[in-house]
């Protein structure tokens, strides 16, 4: 992973103070590139979970709606087939 350019690595350490003050300004204008950089990939990173999330919360609904109309449909048949009757035997 490339990481920015930081304003102590830099060997151009002058005594002009206008030279300075841009050599400053440059590096601060890099660390603000890469900062936005990094900032629309994690936006980037944070819509596509944000979908996923949303599908797998629609999914999970939808499981939750099959297993509840699958119980009613169990309970029904064992109601029908008198499963809740205790057998001759008892």
């Amino acid at each position: 992973m490339n990481t920015p350019p930081r304003p102590d690595d830099s060997n151009m350490h002058t005594d002009d103070p206008l030279e300075a003050a841009l050599t400053r300004l440059e590096a601060l204008e890099n660390r603000l590139t890469w900062q936005e950089d990094w900032l629309e990939r994690l936006d980037e990173a944070l819509n596509r979970q944000s979908a996923s999330l949303d599908r797998l919360e629609r999914l999970c609904g939808l499981m939750q709606t099959r297993l509840r109309e699958q119980r009613s449909t169990l309970d029904d048949m064992r109601y029908e087939q008198g499963h809740d009757e205790r057998p001759p035997h008892y």
